[in-house]
């Protein structure tokens, strides 16, 4: 009998020996702290340890690695099954793994302003879990127009959320308790801004709390759009 084919060592030295996969979660990485800039040949083989020469390996150019990174983001992208019966949950259950994505690889999210990635290179998820949406609103009685109007605030929401306030509240030392750190007021004391102080001493809601009435902001949208059909 022939033998089994020979499988590649998980490790080479203790360290994990070089995979696509290993090139596009590292990939990522760099883009979702730093953005999709940081993204060199030469910066991404030093942050793995290895020769720009070894990752031509593996990879064609830069461009594979950028459709490597993004298609590992949108993969990772699965929101639960939508009900028109809850549909309420639903956009909120929408909505969670949205956030959790964008939190988790912020920077990353500004790849159409970073890059000029060609439309074969859309992800399909992000079609399928759009259609999903689209057709949740129009099963519980939204006509299109509406129903895209609806996606779109939560899209926009959602996305600007990700950026303003869970991106700062991630990084360390991050005030996100107050409408503006303490360091900025007592920095200009001498300006007359009484409602400002007032409020900067009321807490915010915690990230959670907030996101939750941006996402109800939408679902009452969404009762408007079915009360005037």
């Amino acid at each position: 009998m022939p033998a089994p084919p020979r499988r590649r060592p998980a490790t080479r030295k203790g360290r994990p020996v070089l995979t696509r996969g290993i090139i596009a979660a590292k990939a990522l990485e760099m883009a979702g702290s730093q953005g999709f800039p940081s993204l060199t040949m030469r910066a991404l083989a030093a942050e793995l340890g290895v020769t720009v020469r070894a990752l031509y390996n593996y990879v064609e150019d830069r461009e594979e690695v950028v459709a490597l990174a993004v298609d590992l983001m949108l993969t990772s992208w699965n929101p639960p099954p939508l009900s028109p019966a809850a549909w309420e949950e639903s956009v909120a259950d929408y909505a969670g793994p949205l956030r959790a994505l964008y939190r988790r690889w912020p920077r990353a999210l500004l790849i159409s302003l970073d890059e000029d990635t060609p439309p074969a290179s859309v992800h399909p998820g992000r079609l399928l879990n759009l259609d999903r949406f689209l057709r949740l609103l129009r099963d519980i009685g939204l006509d299109l127009p509406a129903a895209l109007a609806a996606r779109r605030q939560l899209s926009l929401l959602v996305l600007s959320f990700a950026l303003v306030v869970d991106g700062p509240a991630a990084r360390a030392g991050a005030d996100r308790t107050a409408l503006v750190p303490d360091a900025w007021l007592t920095d200009h004391a001498d300006l007359d801004i009484p409602t400002l102080r007032e409020a900067a001493a009321t807490p915010l809601p915690t990230p959670d709390e907030q996101f939750d009435e941006l996402v109800s902001a939408v679902v009452d949208r969404i009762r408007g759009g079915l009360r005037a059909g």
